[in-house]
């Protein structure tokens, strides 16, 4: 894997940088996406991929590495997608059968309601060091916040846009279709994390 400076703090899976590479790919294509990440100096990636947990900051380098390189914007869209990727591969392996079906079966907040612990009780996998929290009442909502890991404004925005991507993916596919999320408080504005009220049309 290619190197990318880190100082340790919180692990996480794989699936950050698998899914961001990939989705890198679907953008640019294999060729424009090893040319964007040669720019930045981690050239190597794609043929060295993660397959244990990570530190964090190896995730967070590699998302500095797109604002640098593509842009704000593009980097945002390249999280969001990578934020879906990561939901689907998690939909496909990680949560069983029975459970996808019985989720699917609920009505929408009963549904949350067992969804929301089991994220809960997992949240290292996706947050590291961060800290994800719901509400299940009056409406339901999440927030995940991640403190100094968000150092600027543009690294809050695409960080801020994996998580939703990888969220409202994972609603839509385990509690209604048509599942969003109504953003509340964003880190990128300067909030202490970023809020979804979690809707079902």
């Amino acid at each position: 894997m290619a190197t990318i400076a880190t100082h340790g703090t919180g692990k996480i899976g794989p699936n950050a940088i698998i899914q961001t590479v990939a989705a890198l790919q679907e953008l640019f294509g294999n060729e424009g996406a090893r040319a964007v990440l040669v720019r930045g100096g981690a050239g190597d990636l794609p043929d060295h991929l993660p397959h244990a947990l990570i530190d964090e900051r190896e995730f967070h380098a590699l998302v500095e590495l797109l604002i640098e390189q593509i842009g704000e914007e593009r980097a945002k869209q390249v999280m969001a997608r990578s934020g879906q990727l990561t939901a689907e591969y998690v939909f496909a392996n990680r949560i069983p059968a029975f459970v996808r079906v019985l989720l699917r079966l609920l009505p929408p907040r009963l549904g949350l309601r067992l969804l929301l612990p089991a994220m809960q009780r997992h949240t290292w996998t996706f947050a590291g060091s961060g800290v994800f929290a719901y509400d299940l009442m009056p409406t339901p909502s999440l927030s995940i916040a991640n403190g100094s890991l968000f150092d600027t404004p543009a690294m809050a925005a695409a960080m801020c846009a994996y998580y939703r991507g990888a969220f409202e993916q994972m609603f839509r596919k385990l509690i209604c279709p048509r599942a969003t999320l109504h953003e509340l408080e964003c880190q990128a504005r300067g909030d202490r994390r970023c809020r979804y009220a979690i809707q079902c049309a």
